[in-house]
């Protein structure tokens, strides 16, 4: 690993490290009065081979998408200033990157390159698009130096072009005499790189005993990440001990974007075929400060529906007895309205004038009524089209090199939904600019393993 030290030096001449844009094949510098060498590479994609169990839960091997290999980038450059680059690109089209045996996380490349024989940094790029390999060849060895780097989730999450990969961490320097001056030795020697997805992601089931409690119904349960952060580094940045992102103890709201990922939660015995993708957000959690405004969460919705409502049986009701409970014979998807009183009932209505008449009755201690104290706003207690939201704040027992309520590149959170206490929130945005604070009634069960699984029990 790299100093800080070195990282300045580096940050100093990156101007001097920069080479011309992406070629065909391969974009070698002239090396007149240096001996040549050759070197082939391997990569290692995350994959089941690559299991860390701490339980003995299963891992997940990932989908055909997630472990699509199209083409790989090897950047090169002098461990010396001006830090020289080689930059090569390899393509399973062209036959220069192939899979190592059938079913295999092992990709190798099938030609050597060349380059002046010293000590190198390494670094493999798998699937990058056109931004991602402008930026590098623009920067040299100095977009590696823990720069942050802005691209939406959709394209390092590309179900066509690939996942984008690069590697798993920061290359130690690769002496010169790895590197060989027989091409057919290069051939016979791959310099192996293990490589991670920039990204993490999510699926949402609910458990065997799956119960919605609250008096009612809950259909069309979707999930999503939310709160995305809107930059990443290429390489995660572990000098400290901690993973760090660019924003660890300081962000602004420009930093993120809400994401928008809306899809159907998964029954216990269901195999996922759609997933909700994020970009890594590690920050410096502190404990009844940190904000939910730097945090990328899980948002979950669904359509609730009372199994009774209040209704009054006049139009102009006085006391406790000008109201009665009847059920609910209003179609799933119907608004409805809420009136939590302070003995903790949630009261539930579908003509929004009749809500807020009960809560007007109960702050003025009207006959019959049970106590409310404190300001009514219908607004905030509006069910439209009975959608109801829930937030979910993973990994929150994550230790060094992690940090509580981070997400990780690389890491599958898979969430098991035990209970639902409806009706939950009205607005996905209820508790923006607010203390991160975990609630009494989500119970959590975590395991870390590769792709990596992180498997999460929760009562909502």
């Amino acid at each position: 690993m790299k100093t800080s030290k070195m990282f300045m030096a580096i940050a100093a001449i990156v101007a001097m490290a920069s080479c011309n844009n992406d070629k065909d094949f391969v974009n070698q510098p002239d090396y007149p009065e240096t001996a040549e060498a050759y070197a082939s590479f391997s990569i290692s994609i995350p994959h089941a081979s690559g299991i860390r169990s701490i339980s003995d839960r299963a891992t997940d091997p990932g989908t055909s998408l997630e472990n699509n290999v199209k083409s790989l980038h090897i950047f090169i450059y002098d461990k010396e200033s001006p830090f020289t680059p080689t930059v090569t690109k390899f393509t399973v089209d062209d036959n220069t990157l192939k899979q190592a045996s059938d079913n295999s996380s092992q990709w190798v490349t099938t030609q050597p390159i060349s380059t002046k024989k010293s000590d190198k940094y390494i670094f493999a790029g798998v699937n990058l698009n056109t931004e991602i390999i402008n930026y590098i060849t623009s920067n040299g060895l100095g977009a590696f130096s823990y720069k942050e780097f802005a691209q939406e989730i959709n394209k390092l999450a590309d179900p066509t072009n690939g996942f984008i990969m690069f590697n798993e961490s920061y290359p130690n320097v690769t002496p010169a005499s790895n590197l060989y001056e027989n091409k057919a030795d290069a051939e016979s020697h791959h310099i192996f790189i293990p490589v991670n997805r920039v990204i993490a992601k999510a699926a949402v089931f609910t458990s065997p005993t799956f119960k919605v409690n609250g008096g009612g119904s809950m259909t069309d349960l979707k999930f999503g990440w939310r709160n995305l952060n809107n930059q990443f580094y290429f390489i995660q940045d572990t000098r400290d001990g901690l993973i760090k992102d660019y924003n660890w103890n300081s962000y602004a709201i420009q930093d993120f974007s809400r994401g928008t990922d809306a899809i159907s939660v998964y029954g216990n015995t269901d195999t996922p075929s759609t997933f909700s993708y994020a970009p890594e957000n590690a920050f410096q959690y502190i404990s009844g400060i940190s904000n939910i405004d730097e945090t990328t969460f899980i948002s979950i919705s669904g359509a609730f529906s009372p199994a009774q409502i209040i209704v009054a049986k006049n139009s102009s009701p006085t006391v406790g007895s000008d109201f009665e409970i009847q059920a609910n014979t209003e179609p799933a998807g119907t608004t409805f309205y809420v009136v939590r009183t302070d003995d903790k009932i949630t009261n539930y209505f579908t003509d929004g004038a009749t809500a807020e008449k009960y809560a007007e009755l109960c702050a003025a201690d009207a006959a019959g009524m049970p106590a409310f104290h404190g300001e009514y706003i219908l607004a905030d207690n509006t069910y439209t089209n009975g959608i109801c939201y829930f937030h979910v704040f993973v990994n929150k027992d994550a230790v060094s090199p992690q940090a509580p309520y981070n997400i990780y590149r690389n890491q599958y959170f898979k969430i098991n939904i035990n209970s639902i206490q409806a009706p939950g929130n009205p607005s996905d945005n209820f508790d923006n600019n607010k203390p991160i604070q975990p609630n009494s009634w989500i119970a959590v069960d975590i395991d870390v393993i590769p792709w990596e699984v992180i498997e999460e029990d929760y009562d909502l």
